[in-house]
């Protein structure tokens, strides 16, 4: 198919990028057969009959998809695990196993029919590809160490949700995926389970039994928002029922149709409410590094504070973008996409690799951190300066400035005599929505494209970054002190969601998410003895299924206690298997710094 663009090729520059393809292939081709040809040597090198037996079938299968299309489904989840690992020694990074039991199903029914294959050999064979795809790692400083805790790779695996006439896509693959992650429980991959209003109660339980059992596989994503939320990024409707998730929580439409690069930047949400409080001057360091929006001290009710703290954002944004598509330009000019444009829909067409916008739907994610941070503050500025006239701003801006010291009752105050996002109170709830959601509609302006021609959107997403972030932010309105976390993700800040697990969920719910384009992730934790048994998996089956229906994206549950997490920081020999839901990814809780793990200890542990 390359030599027939070749031959057609009308300039230079397509003839170099189908030029390019054509030498990739061929080395792909000859990497993959290597393999066929090392499996065979060792086969003749072995006197022990099973093991020759599965070398010799390891070297056909080999020598097979090194040039020809798989046709059962061991080659097709052999060629799987080849494009993960090649993707990643050409330096990619969260490269989707996507909608897995959409794509491998079609070899798992044929192979059944004729008795090729057996459930038995399906679950060894996923596991297999599940340790291989955990095994991928790659090296990080300390400060990105942090910021993605975990030695995060983010190969995510999809299952369930649409088929793309609208009805349930779940099949038997779709259980033998869950069945298998359970047999393992490793942090790697990440299982998102599409929820849609047709999928079975039974793939919901077996979700959720594995959650209860304190496993962090899988997490949770709704159709419900989702579908309409990919029409609005300009998919067909076909595509956007057959999305996919790029990044932690990230959703693309058109499976291989997508090219999401995940990150241009963070923008931390409560740092910007500190330069607005300081006219644009960073307290930490006394320069100027925002916009001027006004001496705190004149304003004289919050809408004045949420203007300030939308331009303050919106600048941020801009300088994101700038600077993303000056890095863009060098990647397309210096970092040519061979391989990945071979796989992805568009790019050999178009004759454009992935850096030039060659596939056929292109994102550029900006992120929002610190939501419920920013809505507390917000929440308790209004409440005790403008409202109740409990504090002054000076009063408030010097308590701050001076982290509290000397001024503990004034923290209290502000912890304890004001509102809390994540309790189901739409007063508050509301200043997280209004702000997410206007710089979601801003970024998300059609003529916000990226160097490739990409259209820029927004996720309200923080990574572990939330800890990072509080390393360089002073101490806030809402009680906390300079340098500890914000809050995480779109969770509610630690320990402040006090209504239980429902309120907490309709807080999340209640952003109206659909303007997030990139995704909102949301973490819970509950307590194991509350959510035990037949009863407690009834419901979280039950309690997934209302936040899907209410505008919920995604939702991910950690079920253990703190006295485990505890025991295992202390212990950590006796906890080694102890995984964890971080930010839309998995990880061993011993791994994680301390700072990392008492944000998670520090998250509430729902009660039922």
């Amino acid at each position: 198919r390359i030599n027939g663009y070749l031959e057609n090729a009308k300039s230079q520059k397509d003839k170099d990028f189908y030029t390019g393809c054509k030498i990739v292939m061929e080395a792909v081709s000859d990497y993959i057969f290597r393999y066929a040809k090392a499996a065979a040597v060792k086969a003749e090198a072995t006197e022990e009959p099973v093991r020759r037996a599965e070398l010799q079938k390891m070297a056909v299968v080999m020598e097979k998809i090194s040039m020809q299309k798989p046709e059962t489904f061991t080659e097709a989840i052999e060629l799987v695990w080849m494009i993960q690992l090649i993707g990643n020694l050409f330096g990619g990074s969260a490269l989707s196993l996507a909608r897995f039991d959409q794509y491998m199903y079609p070899y798992y029914k044929a192979d059944k029919e004729v008795g090729r294959i057996t459930d038995e050999r399906v679950i060894e064979l996923l596991q297999c590809l599940y340790i291989k795809v955990s095994d991928l790692i790659k090296l990080r400083n300390s400060y990105y160490s942090s910021a993605f805790a975990g030695y995060v790779m983010w190969p995510t695996l999809v299952i369930g949700g649409q088929d793309k006439d609208g009805h349930d896509a779940s099949n038997e693959l779709s259980y033998l995926v869950l069945e298998a992650s359970d047999g393992v429980k490793l942090q790697s991959p990440s299982i998102c389970l599409r929820v849609c209003d047709e999928t079975p109660d039974s793939l919901i339980d077996k979700g959720a039994q594995m959650n209860q059992d304190g496993q962090a596989n899988p997490a949770f994503f709704g159709d419900t928002v989702t579908v309409p939320m990919m029409l609005q990024k300009g998919a067909s409707l076909e595509d956007a029922r057959d999305w996919g998730i790029v990044g932690c929580i990230e959703p693309h439409p058109g499976g291989g149709a997508s090219e999401g690069s995940p990150t241009s930047g963070y923008l931390n949400g409560l740092k910007c409410l500190e330069l607005v409080l300081h006219n644009g001057v960073d307290p930490l360091t006394g320069k100027e590094v925002g916009l001027k929006t006004g001496d705190p001290l004149k304003f004289t009710g919050i809408e004045q504070i949420m203007d300030a703290l939308k331009a303050q954002c919106i600048h941020c944004y801009d300088n994101i973008m700038r600077g993303y598509n000056i890095v863009v330009g060098y990647h397309i000019t210096y970092m040519p996409t061979s391989f990945s444009s071979m796989v992805m829909e568009g790019c050999i067409d178009s004759g454009k690799c992935t850096q030039e916008g060659g596939v056929k739907y292109t994102n550029t994610t900006t992120f929002f951190c610190g939501a419920a941070s920013v809505a507390d503050s917000l929440a308790a500025i209004d409440t005790l300066v403008f409202q109740k006239h409990k504090l002054t701003m000076a009063q408030l801006l010097d308590a701050m400035d001076k982290n509290f010291k000397g001024c503990e009752d004034i923290r209290q105050m502000l912890i304890n005599d004001a509102p809390k996002f994540g309790n189901d109170i739409d007063y508050v709830d509301a200043f997280a929505r209004k702000i997410v959601n206007y710089c979601a509609d801003y970024v998300q302006q059609p003529d916000h494209k990226d160097a490739r021609g990409g259209q820029y959107c927004l996720s309200n997403l923080s990574e572990t970054l939330h800890v990072t972030h509080g390393h360089s932010t002073g101490a806030s309105a809402d009680g906390r002190l300079a340098g500890t976390p914000l809050s995480d993700n779109a969770s509610p800040s630690m320990g402040v969601d006090v209504q239980g697990p429902t309120a907490a969920m309709n807080s999340v719910a209640n952003m109206q998410q659909i303007h997030c384009h990139s995704g909102t992730l949301y973490n819970i934790r509950f307590d194991p003895k509350s959510i035990s048994g037949k009863k407690g998996g009834e419901i979280m089956r039950n309690m997934i299924k209302t936040f899907v229906k209410k505008g919920g994206q995604h939702v991910q549950i950690n079920v253990v206690d703190d006295k485990t997490l505890l025991d295992a920081q202390i212990h950590p020999e006796n906890h080694r298997n102890l995984v964890v839901r971080i930010a839309g990814y998995m990880a061993y809780f011993t791994e994680l710094d301390k700072e990392c793990q008492d944000n998670l200890i520090y998250r509430t542990a729902h009660h039922i």
